[in-house]
């Protein structure tokens, strides 16, 4: 079942804009977490959260805090929505004009991050925001990242394209082995999607991924992550 859209986040922002307004409230703060509990709980629409977010400030308007990253979503961002004045106010970022546009730095990024190469730092910033959207707190360490929720560690080798020789499955496997510290933590391989990275992972036996807790996270072309155990 396909979750919330823009219209429906931009619609409560401006409800709740016009309230705290007619209340004579200076300003209102809201951060993409707490919108995206109220708007859509039950499906991953974060970046489609902090785009309304973002479509609905005004000139004078602060970012009060950003998520990590280089994309601009995930559920750490929070704004000051000044609302004492909303009449002659300009959007703050103004919206696209026909045409084909000179891209920002920050839309570039995006662009690489959705594309089936992305180098292992795009990889990251990708499974970062997947994992922020489902409540983990994540940390990067070089081409790790552990994710921790509920008491729950999570290591994730991230593994994205590089020049050269492509390597085969087991050597990337390797690399996460010195990392496992037992039974009480979850294991995953991120790279992007490859048949033939999933042929090399149906191979290997099921007891044995049950028994490290081993997955793979597989980031397709249109940025969607699959885990498969």
């Amino acid at each position: 079942m396909k979750g919330p859209g823009i219209k429906e986040y931009i619609n409560y922002l401006q409800e709740i804009k016009f309230k705290a307004h007619q209340e004579g409230k200076q300003y209102i703060e809201i951060s993409s977490r707490d919108l995206h509990n109220i708007i859509s709980p039950e499906h991953a629409t974060m970046p489609t959260c902090c785009q309304a977010i973002y479509k609905l400030m005004l000139e004078g308007d602060e970012i009060i805090d950003t998520p990590r990253g280089q994309t601009g979503f995930g559920s750490r961002l929070k704004v000051r929505y000044y609302v004492d004045h909303l009449e002659n106010r300009n959007n703050l970022f103004p919206a696209k004009k026909r045409g084909r546009p000179t891209k920002t730095e920050e839309e570039k990024k995006r662009a690489r991050m959705m594309k089936i190469n992305r180098t292992t730092d795009d990889l990251k910033e990708l499974i970062t925001l997947w994992l922020e959207e489902r409540g983990w707190t994540v940390e990067s360490q070089n081409s790790f990242l552990r994710a921790i929720k509920d008491d729950q560690l999570w290591i994730i080798s991230v593994q994205g394209s590089q020049r050269g020789r492509k390597q085969k499955l087991p050597v990337k496997i390797n690399h996460i082995l010195s990392e496992m510290i037992g039974e009480e933590a979850l294991y995953s391989i991120a790279f992007n999607d490859s048949l033939s990275y999933r042929r090399q992972w149906n191979e290997y036996p099921k007891v044995l991924k049950d028994k490290l807790n081993f997955s793979v996270l597989l980031a397709d072309k249109n940025g969607k992550i699959n885990q498969i155990h």
